[in-house]
C-alpha cells in the first residue's frame, strides 16, 4: 500500500471513531430515557435495550463520521493542523446529528 493510501484509510477510521464518539452522547441521553420509562413501568433498564438497534446506531455513526471527515480532508498527514479542535467538533457532531437524522429517515421512510 501506498503511504496516501494509508493516510486515507487511518483518517476515515479516525472519522468513524470520531463519529461513534458523537453516538455515544446520544447513547447516554438515550439510557436517561430508557431509565426514567423503566422507573415509571417498573421493569429493569436491560429489558428495553434494544441490542440490534444499538449496534445499527454504531455502525451508522461510524459511517457518518468517516463521510464527515472525507467531506473536510485533504488527506495530508498535517490537515488537523490548522483548526484541529473545530474540526473534530464537528465530526463529533456529524456522528450525533448524522445518526438521528438518518434514523429518522429509515423508520419515516423504510417498512
Amino acid at each position: 500500500m501506498t503511504s496516501q493510501t494509508i493516510e486515507v484509510l487511518t483518517q476515515m477510521l479516525l472519522g468513524g471513531l470520531l463519529g461513534i464518539v458523537g453516538q455515544g452522547l446520544r447513547i447516554v441521553v438515550g439510557l436517561k430515557k430508557l431509565n426514567d420509562q423503566a422507573q415509571a413501568n417498573k421493569v429493569s433498564v436491560t429489558s428495553l435495550i434494544e441490542t440490534n438497534q444499538l449496534l445499527t446506531s454504531i455502525l451508522i455513526s461510524f459511517c457518518a463520521g468517516a463521510l464527515a471527515l472525507t467531506s473536510i480532508s485533504t488527506f495530508k498527514p498535517d490537515f488537523l493542523s490548522t483548526n484541529a479542535k473545530q474540526n473534530i467538533l464537528a465530526i463529533i457532531a456529524a456522528g450525533y446529528s448524522g445518526t438521528d437524522f438518518i434514523e429518522g429517515f429509515i423508520k419515516k421512510h423504510l417498512p
